[in-house]
């Protein structure tokens, strides 16, 4: 099974949608640092976004990111959100459309 395949199309929708939003806000070597160092404890990392969601209002909607701490309570979901977020960022500085 593969990393795509433990997601539903509504979450993996929700990570690239995601993902987008960070590389717009030109936050996606910060966030991806701070999924990465905080991956081996993920409901601790999806715990913080909880409590963070007034100042990462700027880059999700309050709704969408609580559903993303949600979706990062599962282990599996960090390591594919950073993947998402990096092909996003490949893709703007490529000049391509995002994925």
């Amino acid at each position: 099974m593969t990393a795509t395949q433990t997601f539903s199309a509504a979450e993996q929708a929700l990570m690239a949608d995601a993902a987008r939003r960070v590389v717009a806000a030109r936050m996606a070597v910060p966030a991806m640092m701070f999924l990465e160092t905080l991956a081996p404890m993920n409901l601790v990392t999806a715990s913080m976004l909880h409590a963070l969601q007034p100042l990462l209002g700027i880059v999700l909607p309050a709704d969408k990111l609580s559903a993303v701490a949600t979706l990062l309570e599962r282990r599996e979901a960090i390591p594919a959100f950073v993947a998402a977020i990096d092909a996003a960022e490949d893709a703007r500085r490529r000049g391509l459309p995002p994925p």
